[in-house]
């Protein structure tokens, strides 16, 4: 393995792999994840972190959802440095209640093109 820019700790990889630890790619995904799962104000002193999208279990799957959830996913990658936003496509699944999008992401410092799933439950 190259050199580890990032470590991190995470219960989820505990349960996956039987370690705490989280390096470099992994690690930079689960802060995203833990960016994109933090609601817009429960961040103590930063009360602009973190995205609307923990509260849309109950939205209808419509456009304004989607929007939302588009919108809320740019801002959450273009505030880390770490990665760059190549592509990012938002869609519906009525049948499943579930909005999914697309992200097409770069992780500058590793030179990795990676495409990430990402699904939200929604009320349908």
């Amino acid at each position: 393995m190259g050199k580890i820019f990032y470590k991190g700790f995470s219960t989820v990889a505990f349960e996956e792999k039987g370690a705490f630890a989280t390096a470099n790619i992994e690690t930079v995904k689960r802060d995203l994840l833990n960016h994109i799962l933090t609601e817009k104000g429960e961040r103590v002193m930063m009360p602009s972190f973190g995205t609307r999208i923990p509260m849309l279990a109950f939205e209808p799957n419509d456009e304004r959802t989607r929007n939302v959830v588009e919108n809320d996913l740019r801002e959450v990658f273009d505030y880390d440095p770490r990665v760059e936003l190549l592509g990012l496509k938002v869609s519906s699944l009525p049948d499943n209640n579930t909005i999914v999008a697309f992200a097409d992401l770069l992780y500058i410092e590793f030179d990795v093109r990676e495409t990430i799933r990402i699904e939200i439950p929604t009320q349908g």
